[in-house]
């Protein structure tokens, strides 16, 4: 053997051992980093695991007054719909108590001018038609 060859020969061999110290390093360092990204990990689902807990009781409480505001709405709807049948029967009763009256005594103010028309000079007063006298109980 050369000596050129025995040099080269060492050069290659200490190469390799800087090469297999430099692999080892990095391999530390990644294992390092494994942990430490682990760790970070573990730390953040820790701190994550409440959030998702209150979310979650949050997504409930919130579904819960949804159903109640439903029901509050239900509850509204049938009260106004009871008001509004109990306005229209009102409305039904006073127009009974009113127009009617109204009517009749409308018919004995006219019977009374028809009989007085009579007695004053036998004029005979023509009959009011049903759109006079709509006219004459209009309001407003």
């Amino acid at each position: 053997m050369n000596a050129w060859e025995v040099v080269f020969l060492g050069i290659m061999a200490a190469a390799l051992v800087g090469m297999s110290i430099a692999q080892m390093i990095l391999a530390r360092e990644a294992a390092k980093m494994v942990r430490q990204a682990s760790e970070a990990l573990q730390e953040f689902r820790r701190e994550l695991g409440p959030v998702v807990e209150k979310l979650q009781r949050v997504t409930e409480d919130v579904g819960k007054a949804a159903i109640l505001a439903r029901q509050q709405v239900e509850r509204v709807d049938q009260m106004m719909e009871s008001a509004a049948v109990r306005i229209e029967d009102t409305m039904t009763i006073i127009q009974d108590a009113i127009v009617q009256p109204i009517r009749q005594g409308a018919a004995i103010v006219a019977g009374v001018r028809a009989a007085l028309g009579v007695f004053r000079g036998g004029e005979r007063v023509p009959p009011r038609t049903g759109r006079e006298e709509e006219d004459a109980l209009f309001i407003g």
